[in-house]
């Protein structure tokens, strides 16, 4: 699975990593990132991951996320893009779907809160509503959780921050629009977190069909808008192979420049 969905995007890195452009790290499951998972899910959750044959994967894919956050608040980078095998944002407080099994995010956060960091913005771009991450942070004013989805109603909590955008397929005009809008200016935050699966691309099984040059706009949008703080983007969906050997690479090229 990893060979097949990831590691096609991750050779076409090669150009910038061998000009120093980006720099790689390996994630290690450790009895660290056991202990974490375990302080954010409960043994009950966690037989059933077992018992679904990817605990492994999900751990791993957990780590990638944790060793992000680990850069960034050593300071050595402003901008992380962690590869996970599996996903986390169905991954819920009691029940996991959509290749999501253990949630990263929620893990990554409850960690950086061990190390004192106390608020964060979580943009969900991925085409499928992020409804485990929601299950997390619906009641915490401390992380603001902007959640684009394809559908026909967008939700706006100003008391808990929880915004949820309804976007039309194939208007990437609008896509950009709205991410403009709702990346706003008095929000406080020490750390961005982006879940970003390239499902939303035309040629996978997304709903916003949106076209190549339109990744690098969105990471220029966030860039802009992070203006010099943590920036971690966390892989989420998507399952063709060839989009991702092509739009990956854009983000990240995108977020080397000055």
């Amino acid at each position: 699975m990893l060979r097949s969905r990831i590691l096609p995007s991750f050779e076409a890195l090669a150009p910038l990593i061998s000009s120093h452009q980006v720099a790689v790290y390996k994630p290690f499951v450790n009895e660290e990132v056991i202990r974490l998972v375990q302080q954010v899910h409960t043994p009950e959750y966690l037989e059933a991951v077992i018992g679904s044959g990817f605990y492994e994967n999900a751990l791993l894919s957990v780590a990638s996320v944790l060793k992000g956050a680990e850069l960034l608040c050593q300071q050595d980078y402003q901008g992380v893009f962690s590869y996970t095998g599996c996903a986390g944002h169905h991954a819920g407080q009691k029940r996991f779907w959509g290749f999501c099994y253990l949630n990263d995010v929620a893990v990554a956060i409850h960690r950086l809160r061990q190390i004192g960091l106390q608020r964060f913005l979580v943009l969900d771009i991925d085409p499928h509503f992020g409804d485990g991450t929601r299950e997390f942070f619906q009641f915490d004013p401390d992380v603001i959780h902007i959640n684009f989805h394809e559908g026909s109603r967008s939700v706006l909590d100003g008391q808990y921050h929880n915004y949820d955008y309804a976007l039309n397929p194939g208007w990437d005009e609008e896509f950009i629009g709205v991410l403009q809008k709702s990346l706003r200016s008095e929000f406080e935050f020490e750390i961005m977190i982006v879940i970003f699966g390239h499902d939303s691309h035309y040629e996978d099984y997304g709903g916003f069909c949106l076209w190549d040059p339109t990744y690098n706009l969105i990471a220029k949008v966030i860039k802009d808008y992070v203006a010099g703080r943590p920036l971690l983007w966390v892989l989420s969906g998507g399952s063709n192979a060839a989009v991702a050997r092509s739009v990956i690479p854009a983000i990240i090229q995108t977020l080397t420049e000055d």
